[in-house]
């Protein structure tokens, strides 16, 4: 009776060893990929909502001053940081990332892969359209995420 492993067991017991690594190795490769995007996403998400409400700031603003509410909201397209109380032409500059503060802007900070356009169109009299989106390059891949939403002269 012969006690020990033939050459073909071996060749196939390894061979299965070797399937199961690869699949795990894969899985996690993309398990890690995932895990990476949804992160940009939830970024992208955040900025593109502060880009609405930053706009919705000056809105108030004018009025907390009396002035015209949609003084400096003409159409076109612009670029804002958190704490901006006017809005500046778009020039698709990447934002940057402050992490003593853990914040975006554009004054200091490390270059980001996120540019923010934030695109106004006036509807009418009482009415304009803002349009925020934010868009990123990852592994080779353009991404972008955007909302819309009206603000009014409710006052």
């Amino acid at each position: 009776m012969n006690n020990g492993f033939t050459l073909f067991e071996t060749i196939v017991a390894t061979g299965l060893i070797l399937v199961g690594l690869v699949a795990a190795l894969a899985l996690i490769t993309t398990a890690l990929f995932y895990s990476s995007n949804i992160q940009d996403r939830l970024i992208a998400a955040n900025l593109v909502a502060e880009g609405i409400e930053v706009v919705r700031n000056i809105r108030d603003n004018n009025w907390l001053q009396n002035a015209s509410w949609n003084n400096g909201l003409a159409n076109g397209d612009y670029q804002a940081a958190y704490n901006s109380t006017a809005l500046s032409g778009y020039s698709g500059q990447p934002l940057l990332f402050d992490s003593t503060t853990n914040l975006y802007s554009y004054a200091s900070g490390a270059a980001t892969i996120y540019i923010r356009k934030i695109s106004i169109t006036n509807i009418s009299a009482n009415e304009i359209k803002i349009v925020s989106t934010v868009t990123w390059q990852s592994r080779r891949a353009l991404y972008n995420s955007s909302a819309e939403d009206r603000l009014f002269d409710w006052k």
